[in-house]
């Protein structure tokens, strides 16, 4: 590992604050690269940046980021980075709140994501938003499937 460089860290919190708590769709494409690939959104896809700015505006039409916390930033080398985000989450369904916790892999090219791998809790989304009930995770592990 490698101490930070100043980029990185500002990238992060730029994007988190531009495009998850601003909902500012088009700042996409100041952050992310022409040729970007998203992982981890939708299970076996890569989505490209038009994908994934409406992948976002699907999450965001659902619930909102209030707030968010970088806990965590490695870095690689300049260009490979990994950082755990904490986000306070709204639900537009029902008012709920929650945290949402997410591990991003991430790679730059040209000062831009090039590439960005996502692994996010979306069993607490998907409770937060009123889509699941608030104890699924404690039913699933109890072996009974959700129907």
């Amino acid at each position: 590992m490698r101490p930070l460089t100043n980029h990185i860290p500002n990238i992060i919190d730029d994007i988190m604050r531009d495009v998850w708590v601003k909902e500012d769709l088009e700042s996409i494409d100041t952050y992310f690269h022409p040729d970007a690939r998203f992982y981890g959104r939708i299970r076996n896809t890569a989505l490209t940046r038009s994908e994934f700015r409406d992948w976002v505006a699907q999450f965001q039409s659902m619930a909102s980021i209030t707030a968010f916390e970088r806990v965590l930033t490695v870095t690689e080398d300049e260009e490979n980075f990994a950082h755990v985000i904490r986000a306070d989450l709204t639900s537009h369904m029902n008012g709920a709140t929650g945290k949402l916790m997410g591990m991003f892999f991430d790679k730059l090219c040209d000062g831009k994501v090039i590439q960005s791998y996502a692994n996010a809790d979306l069993l607490t989304y998907f409770e937060t938003t009123g889509f699941l009930p608030d104890n699924a995770t404690l039913i699933m592990l109890g072996g009974t499937p959700l129907s």
